[in-house]
């Protein structure tokens, strides 16, 4: 009997952008944590922007 391990990514699976409304409050470290998520997102994932 032969076993292959097989390898499969579902990294990106489970996380989305996070969509921030014009009536949300945001304080300046959270803002930049929600940035730093979908720049990684962009990079890793393959996230486009989305528009308006």
């Amino acid at each position: 009997m032969q076993v292959k391990t097989r390898i499969i990514d579902t990294a990106c699976d489970w996380t989305r952008p996070i969509y921030v409304s014009a009536l949300d409050v945001l304080t300046d470290s959270t803002a930049q944590a929600i940035l730093a998520h979908d720049e990684a997102g962009a990079a890793h994932c393959g996230w486009a922007h989305r528009s308006k």
